[in-house]
């Protein structure tokens, strides 16, 4: 798979389902490689869970394994003014998220993002959805 994605970089974007596949895959590709550091954090960050971008390169092979943390992959914000009370915050179906600008470039993008909060209240207290400032 190294030598598929060489001079390549490879992306994963999305919530903690895709930072899991991403780890994973860091930790497949890694026992491949027999010098081991040649694969290093571009940025020399530590994983964490708070990290929200973080790339991979395996040097031999000139190819990066990125992540970028997007938990809706289009934009959360504020609702339009005048929105009903329980209305707390708005899922912008027609907007891509502002990281989205990292991305391009890319050769092959893996997105995810789990469904459960869109249909719950569980974890942001009443989302909806907005097009075009519309609920």
């Amino acid at each position: 798979m190294l030598e598929r994605l060489s001079n390549r970089r490879l992306a994963f974007v999305g919530d903690s389902i895709g930072r899991n596949q991403w780890e994973s895959l860091l930790c497949l590709l890694s026992t491949a490689v027999t010098n081991k550091s040649s694969i290093y954090e571009v940025n020399r960050r530590l994983i964490t869970k708070h990290t929200g971008f973080l790339v991979f390169k395996f040097a031999e092979f000139n190819c990066m394994i990125k992540y970028y943390r997007a938990t809706y992959l289009v934009l959360q914000s504020r609702p339009p003014a005048g929105s009903p009370k329980q209305v707390r915050t708005t899922l912008k179906l027609d907007k891509m998220d502002w990281g989205s600008v990292k991305w391009k470039g890319a050769d092959l993008i893996v997105f995810n993002s789990g469904l459960r909060s869109y249909f719950t209240c569980d974890f942001a207290p009443c989302q909806f959805f907005c097009r075009n400032r519309n609920i």
